[in-house]
């Protein structure tokens, strides 16, 4: 399992995981629940963490990349 993103809060986690499964890229979250506890752990662990296998790691490279600047 490779982490491709970090986020201080679940939603862009879960957006993310959306347009990653989407996709075709089975994709998980760590620490969702910690930082949903107390949201000042965020800092403290690192974030939110959207994970892929490593087989789908240069798909969802990909996909981030031709991610729409907003």
């Amino acid at each position: 399992m490779k982490t491709i993103a970090t986020f201080t809060d679940p939603m862009g986690a879960h957006l993310l995981i959306a347009r990653l499964e989407g996709s075709g890229v089975r994709a998980y979250i760590r620490d969702e629940n910690m930082v949903a506890v107390d949201w000042l752990y965020a800092n403290a662990i690192g974030g939110v963490k959207v994970d892929v296998a490593d087989e789908d790691l240069e798909r969802a490279l990909e996909l981030l990349a031709d991610e729409p600047d907003s």
